[in-house]
């Protein structure tokens, strides 16, 4: 009991602390102590600090044409046979013509294997060609060029975006507190389309979304078009206190673009709130048997925004990967951004770290990018993977192929995302 009550003093000890950083005086901020307490409490007892907390890898390939079709219009890449294989999703595509080279750049699984490269023809002709993902051109004179007279209708690759709300404290790591499915298209150069689909809002705050468009800036942006005709967050009764900006475009601190999602996650998968306006705060769409009062499972929402730039801003090269999607929560009465952790410390709508910007590199992610748009992620207060003293538990726990050893050795595991416990996943 006596040591119950001595971690718990130093708890609220460091907690203080922390309230203290965040308004900006550091000096009685003790670093290695709030990173002792963080790592101390992360569902993994031993992790790698130079762990990139990535799933993907980036290739680029070059694309040699030379068949003998003069209606060579288009060249796909896939991650798998488009007809043999249902979860073949196009990672990547451009505009070729007979003889001609394209060279193009995606990012995939690291666990990705053989990938396809197909021609399209404007005579109704697919040319489909194996790669590795590893080889840095192609030609489809190869004796491995197929040809097909159909194929399926493309399905465009899909992100799961995983928050963990409680940043800078440790919670339960179930990582469910917001969930979102992103998927980018580029309809023309200067056109660029997301479609953003609020799965899951696992946490007991308001918390608003976003997403920074790193590169493209505010300035380059002509207008924004929701193609459902309204926002996630319609006449919302509340005060905003997030993201105070008038339509979906808003400002980054950089000046950069941000795609302005919701104002408050939970108002955006169930806006019904009471005859008081009262929000109800409790975990949408995490719980495999709720009572709707404390728990209730809801439709997901989808909206798609078309980004429309300005003559001569080309945006084929922002791609999934690049984008920034973060969510918006306090802690003591201060906004803090929950990022993925190439963008951890980005600070894009609201100054929060105070003058060391580094003061919470806990090298932990509090926010992870699934490469799936189909990923099951952990029901309510069930971690997402645990590794404690040689036991694996949790949502994704199998041995060999958990998140546990993943986060333990970032070279191992690297599946872990595809074997979740069926009976700990929504």
């Amino acid at each position: 009991m006596r040591a119950t009550r001595i971690f718990f003093c130093f708890v609220w000890a460091l907690l203080a602390c922390l309230g203290v950083t965040s308004c900006g005086e550091q000096d009685l901020f003790n670093k290695d102590l709030y990173r002792y307490y963080v790592r101390t409490n992360y569902p993994v007892d031993t992790l790698e600090a130079d762990h990139p907390w990535t799933l993907l890898s980036r290739y680029s390939l070059s694309v040699f044409a030379d068949v003998s079709d003069n209606s060579i219009s288009e060249v796909r890449i896939f991650t798998a046979h488009p007809q043999d294989n249902a979860s073949a999703v196009m990672v990547a595509q451009a505009d070729i013509s007979k003889g001609g080279r394209a060279t193009l750049t995606f990012d995939v699984a690291q666990t990705q294997g053989t990938m396809y490269a197909v021609l399209v023809a404007r005579s109704g002709k697919y040319y489909v060609l194996p790669f590795s993902p590893t080889q840095a051109s192609i030609s489809f004179s190869s004796a491995d060029t197929r040809e097909y007279t159909s194929l399926p209708e493309p399905k465009l690759q899909t992100f799961t975006y995983l928050f963990e709300t409680s940043f800078p404290t440790a919670e339960d790591f179930d990582y469910n507190d917001v969930v979102l499915r992103i998927t980018r298209e580029v309809p023309q150069q200067n056109i660029l389309q997301l479609r953003v689909t609020l799965a899951a809002v696992g946490c007991y705050k308001k918390v608003a979304g976003a997403i920074r468009l790193p590169g493209i800036s505010y300035e380059d942006v002509d207008h924004v078009e929701i193609e459902e005709g309204k926002a996630f967050v319609e006449d919302y009764p509340q005060m905003l206190t997030k993201l105070d900006v008038n339509g979906p475009l808003g400002r980054a601190r950089n000046g950069e673009a941000v795609i302005c999602l919701f104002e408050d996650a939970h108002y955006a998968l169930n806006n019904t709130p009471d005859e008081s306006d009262v929000i109800a705060y409790i975990p949408y769409n995490t719980d495999l048997f709720p009572d709707g009062e404390t728990a209730a499972n809801v439709d997901e929402q989808t909206r798609t925004y078309n980004i429309f730039l300005k003559v001569g801003v080309n945006v084929q090269g922002l791609l999934l990967a690049d984008l920034d999607p973060f969510v918006i929560e306090d802690y003591s009465q201060i906004n803090f951004e929950v990022h993925t952790y190439k963008y951890k410390f980005s600070e894009v709508m609201w100054e929060y770290l105070g003058d060391d910007k580094q003061a919470y590199d806990d090298y932990l992610a509090w926010a992870l990018a699934i490469p799936s748009g189909t990923f099951r992620y952990p029901i309510e207060k069930v971690p997402l993977g645990t590794y404690h003293n040689g036991e694996l538990y949790g949502a994704y726990g199998q041995k060999g192929h958990s998140f546990g050893e993943w986060g333990r050795n970032y070279r191992m595991a690297l599946d872990w995302w595809l074997h979740p416990n069926s009976a700990l996943v929504f």
